[in-house]
């Protein structure tokens, strides 16, 4: 056990497996159309199956969903100074709100992105949005028929000078504090995301709450609250209760250990993913609430031949 955990330590030290960013040019899509169903889920409104390790799971004030398209879906949090409400978007794709839809300049996989700096990325989607408000019109495929590659007739929206905002200035109209993660859409969060996400949870009040979302409100988001379980719970609830009330939390498969995948395009990556959550159990339980050492601290001070496996 201790050499296995030794190995994962020292693979999630160095540079992980990276797909090639497409070449295709990103085509402005619509995630959904406004007001539809948005996946949300809060751990204060939801009631763990009999079973599940409750531990901890009424003071973690976390919730989730797919993509943020109006200050009315931030609103219902009810952020007030009193009652403080971070928004953490993971995602890594350039998107806005236009028109109250969701909208992302989107390619295969979400990678338009991809290997970018933080900067480079807020950089195209600043130019991405600038551009937009300059024109009269402005035409959304829907996601799932670009996803399909329809060519004959596909959904789409035209509208005619619409808002246009950036999802942070929606959240913050909404009295809501914003954090942005650059988060690759069925990666491994990169190592400055991770300590970037530690830091938060470290300045976070107790009573605060934290609203995670990501584009389909499924993969990043589901690993990203699991992490919150993790950083505030693991000294006291064991990986296995955290990742099967996660899963009854949590919908699609990002946590599911079980799920064979190997026919699967992604399937090196969502591996990779898995190792991942397990090594940040194995941190959190060492560094309860991110203390006292930030995720890239934890695994410098570990070589190959590791420590033991505390499991």
């Amino acid at each position: 056990m201790a050499k296995r955990l030794s190995q994962r330590i020292w693979k999630f030290k160095g540079p992980l497996l990276m797909p090639t960013r497409p070449l295709a040019t990103p085509l402005l899509q619509y995630d959904r159309s406004p007001g539809s169903v948005d996946k949300f889920r809060s751990s204060d409104e939801f009631d763990l199956p009999e079973g599940c390790n409750a531990t901890g799971w009424k003071d973690l004030h976390v919730s989730g969903s797919a993509s943020i398209a109006s200050i009315e879906q931030v609103s219902r949090l009810n952020p007030s100074p009193k009652s403080p409400v971070i928004v953490l978007d993971l995602r890594e794709e350039s998107h806005a709100i236009v028109g109250n839809f969701p909208v992302t300049w989107g390619v295969p996989n979400n990678w338009a992105n991809v290997g970018k700096s933080r900067e480079e990325v807020l950089a195209d989607e600043y130019d991405r949005i600038d551009t937009l408000k300059g024109q009269v019109t402005v035409q959304l495929l829907h996601r799932q028929d670009v996803a399909n590659e329809i060519d004959d007739n596909p959904r789409s929206v035209t509208l005619s000078r619409p808002q246009i905002f950036s999802e942070e200035e929606v959240v913050r109209a909404a009295g809501a504090n914003y954090v942005r993660l650059m988060v690759s859409d069925h990666l491994v969060p990169r190592a400055e995301d991770v300590n970037a996400f530690i830091e938060m949870e470290r300045g976070m009040a107790a009573h605060e709450k934290l609203h995670v979302h990501c584009s389909a409100g499924q993969g990043r988001t589901g690993i990203f609250i699991a992490m919150h379980d993790m950083l505030r719970n693991a000294s006291r609830v064991s990986f296995e209760d955290i990742i099967n009330r996660q899963l009854a939390f949590n919908p699609g498969r990002a946590l599911d250990f079980h799920k064979n995948i190997a026919h699967e395009e992604r399937s090196d990556f969502r591996n990779d993913r898995l190792e991942f959550i397990s090594l940040f159990y194995e941190y959190s339980k060492a560094n309860s609430n991110g203390q006292p050492f930030l995720w890239s601290e934890w695994l410098d001070l570990h070589g190959p031949e590791g420590i033991d496996d505390g499991r």
